[in-house]
């Protein structure tokens, strides 16, 4: 049998071994989920793409006092 590598679990592994797999994802690791010692998975960390909201990002915006107006030419569409 070859050599295991430690980021590569075969389906009855990876379901005994689900907490430490998502525990070494959490932190960062890619792991590998095999079948039949053919990859057929892999498990990568969640990458939450929020950003989050800056405060006074719009102080220098200025609201014209008709900016929900029907422009003209429009007026069929309103």
């Amino acid at each position: 049998m070859g050599k295991k590598i430690s980021n590569q679990y075969n389906m009855y592994e990876a379901k005994t071994k689900l907490s430490e797999i998502v525990k070494r994802v959490s932190e960062g690791e890619n792991v590998i989920l095999m079948n039949r010692g053919k990859p057929v998975a892999e498990v990568i960390p969640f990458e939450n793409k929020k950003t989050k909201r800056k405060l006074g990002f719009a102080k220098d915006i200025e609201l014209l006092e008709d900016f929900d107006g029907i422009p003209e030419g429009f007026e069929d569409y309103a």
